[in-house]
């Protein structure tokens, strides 16, 4: 058993959840969703548990099929026009106010908040986790203890940024997050999604 490649997979893990795209949106949307927290961590937890998956079939294409046909960068790319998208959805509820209820009380569907939250982070793999996915090929009992340490510490850590943000908001109740919640969450989604295009994870 390698420590150095479970101490390494554990670090990646936790530090790539730290980043603000892979936790915030779900704070930012469930509220502007009006979700109860179960029900954010929930949709939080079935987030991350994609987003391992999606770093462990990765790791194993890279293995079997090479780089030629697997392209980490253009799927976190993609995530990132995702979240401005949905970003520019929520904008646009408060700027057109739709339909005919006030603009704090309109929401997008459910079913779409849902899956384009899990489609944003199933397509920005932990990144800095594949390499070690990729030495350890050939060793399937390996592979399988890394991913389970990338799902344990993935999971675990955004369900606690999450928990912990959205408990704090609800405790503090802004006012003026009430009055202007869907221009936040926009704002708040859109910069995530132009910070993942911008940087490097």
């Amino acid at each position: 058993m390698n420590i150095v490649a479970l101490v390494s997979t554990f670090t990646a893990a936790l530090l790539h959840t730290l980043i603000p795209s892979h936790w915030l949106c779900f704070v930012a949307v469930g509220k502007a969703q009006k979700w109860s927290l179960p029900r954010t961590l929930l949709i939080t937890g079935a987030a991350g548990t994609l987003h391992v998956v999606s770093t462990v079939i990765i790791g194993i294409l890279l293995v079997v099929v090479g780089t030629r046909f697997t392209n980490v960068e253009t799927l976190e790319k993609i995530a990132g026009f995702v979240l401005i998208g949905m970003g520019a959805v929520y904008l646009a509820l408060q700027i057109f106010r739709v339909g005919h209820h006030h603009a704090s009380d309109a929401v997008i569907p459910q079913k779409v908040a849902i899956l384009t939250l899990l489609l944003s982070v199933t397509l920005s793999p932990c990144s800095a986790a594949i390499p070690f996915l990729v030495a350890s090929a050939g060793d399937w009992t390996m592979i399988l203890v890394l991913a389970l340490v990338l799902l344990v510490t993935t999971v675990g850590n955004m369900l606690l940024l999450v928990g912990l943000t959205s408990l704090g908001i609800e405790k503090l109740k802004f006012a003026f997050f009430e009055r202007h919640e869907k221009w936040i969450v926009g704002i708040v989604l859109v910069t995530l999604g132009t910070a993942i295009l911008l940087f490097d994870h």
